[in-house]
């Protein structure tokens, strides 16, 4: 029926509106058939006034009338023939026209973009309506489910109640419904059950939280107690051993200040172990052997360019320098290095003493006393320091660097006319300080009251030496075999010998002791 209404409803709406729009229809003819053509007179004031009207309206297309009037005026001028002046109001017109059309498109087009953009805005809101539409849906779903988990569990408890089990007897209408009153008064009862246990096990739960945090927090208390009884601890375990390590830097003060003193009591000046004169003698040797090894590792034996002098000095060295074995090469650089440097030893009571000046006189003195016994080297242990004591020692330094230098010069200039290698800065500063630490050795032996002598086997003119065990030390008999080992000879000497004469007071010259061992090439006699 209410569709039937609407029905009609509709329908008598749409005749209301044809019969409006035939009455319109029917009024139009009539009117424009009842209104004459107007003279011409009359009409072009109303012309006038609706030119007014729209250039009021749009002074932009004034601008343009005015820009078309200037263009038909030229060219009016230059043709011969103007059109009549009855077709210029035409065209104005038609302009007038055609930018009143250009504005409504403009309009259009902005109203265009407006309906797009409600459009685009009205799908975005009908996506989010689905959206949110599918969101109820799953809601109701899950409603639904928990609607049928509880219809379920009040079946099950229906079907334990013990009233399921009564037989079955004709009942009243009023007592079904005292039993349908009955069974929700029942199933109201199991669910306020129901939500009694759900509040149980919530606060079940909420008590177990609250345990386990008072369990953290304790837990975390005591946690933060061990660490700051431990850092306590530490610190103080920390102060004991700072203050047992500033006890025992006391005590060993205390025991090297009471060794000084009973060495003062009892103590031979400027003495020193042998074993830390070997020590000192074996670390030359390591340095020399360092050095050679660093920067003269790839050279290779010429002898094509050598001097006289340098061939002297090869000569001093070996006399067959030429047959050496490739494979001893680096001994050999090793046993010129430290030829040069017997010429700091040799040196009677300073290296650095001026050849003329008073201090030469002491230099000359020192030749002269040379090997005399007990009463030189007391002398010349008093005279060292007394230079060291004197003015002239910073003179003394200035000229020991000078030899020094001409030393490390002369052994470089050896070295590249038999290797033709050109030796780095850095090479010679490390030469200097091995001439240095050879000073400083040779200073300290003059010191000592025994007697320290340095020998550097030579061959002899047509002469070899026969290899000595006891005072000799092959560096290159791995490859030997044991006749060759037994029949071996000297080919040069690398590394001096060190023999000390006498004791630490200056006796018993005759007693010889062995401190380092020659270190020598050999070959096979």
């Amino acid at each position: 029926m209410t569709g039937e209404k609407k029905h009609s409803d509709l329908s008598s709406r749409l005749i209301k509106r044809s019969a409006k729009i035939a009455s319109r229809s029917t009024k139009a003819p009539s009117s424009t058939a009842a209104i004459s053509a107007p003279p011409k007179a009359a009409t072009a004031p109303d012309k006038a006034k609706k030119e007014e009207v729209q250039r009021r309206k749009n002074p932009f297309n004034d601008m343009l009338l005015n820009k078309t009037g200037k263009e038909s005026t030229t060219t009016t001028t230059t043709t011969t023939a103007s059109p009549p002046a009855s077709l210029e109001p035409e065209s104005i017109t038609h302009k007038r026209h055609s930018s009143s059309s250009s504005i409504q498109d403009d309009q259009a087009a902005d109203r265009l973009v407006e309906l797009e953009r409600a459009l685009a805005l009205a799908r975005e809101e009908q996506s989010e309506l689905k959206e949110e539409l599918g969101r109820v849906r799953k809601h109701s779903v899950v409603y639904r489910e928990t609607i049928a988990d509880y219809r379920q569990q009040l079946t099950e408890a229906y079907s334990r109640s013990p009233l399921s089990d009564t037989p079955e007897r004709d009942t009243s209408p009023m007592e079904d419904v005292d039993h349908d009153i009955s069974e929700r008064h029942s199933g109201d009862h199991q669910r306020g059950d129901l939500i009694e246990q759900n509040y149980d096990l919530r606060e079940k739960v909420a008590q177990l939280q609250e345990q386990m945090i008072e369990q953290d927090v304790l837990y975390r208390a005591r946690l933060e107690q061990q660490i700051t009884r431990g850092q306590t601890e530490w610190n103080e375990l920390t102060g004991r051993l700072h203050q047992a390590e500033k006890e025992s830097q006391e005590r060993m003060q205390q025991l090297l200040d009471l060794k000084h003193s009973i060495s003062a009591l009892t103590r031979i000046e400027s003495q020193v172990p042998d074993s830390d004169v070997a020590t000192r003698m074996d670390e030359l040797c390591y340095r020399i052997r360092e050095w050679v090894i660093s920067n003269y590792r790839r050279a290779k034996l010429n002898f094509v360019h050598l001097s006289p002098s340098t061939m002297q000095a090869l000569e001093f060295i070996c006399p067959k320098y030429r047959d050496i074995d490739l494979a001893d090469r680096l001994a050999f650089y090793q046993a010129i290095v430290f030829s040069n440097l017997m010429q700091i030893f040799r040196e009677p009571i300073w290296i650095g003493l001026p050849d003329s000046g008073p201090l030469a006189h002491i230099r000359h003195a020192a030749m002269y006393l040379l090997d005399t016994g007990t009463d030189f080297h007391e002398w010349r242990r008093t005279t060292i320091r007394a230079l060291e004591k004197s003015h002239a020692k910073q003179e003394l330094e200035q000229e020991r660097n000078i030899v020094l230098q001409n030393m490390v010069a002369k052994i470089h200039r050896q070295l590249h006319e038999l290797t033709s290698t050109v030796p780095t800065p850095a090479a010679q500063s490390s030469l200097l300080g091995i001439l240095n630490q050879a000073a400083d050795l040779q200073h300290m032996l003059h010191l000592q009251k025994a007697q320290y002598r340095l020998h550097l086997f030579q061959h002899a003119p047509g002469t070899q030496v026969p290899f000595d065990e006891s005072r000799m030390e092959p560096i290159n008999d791995s490859d030997m075999d044991d006749d060759s080992y037994l029949a071996r000879t000297l080919t040069f000497c690398v590394f001096p010998l060190l023999v000390k004469f006498g004791d630490e007071a200056g006796e018993n010259l005759q007693i010889q002791n062995v401190l380092l061992k020659a270190k020598v090439c050999c070959g096979v006699g």
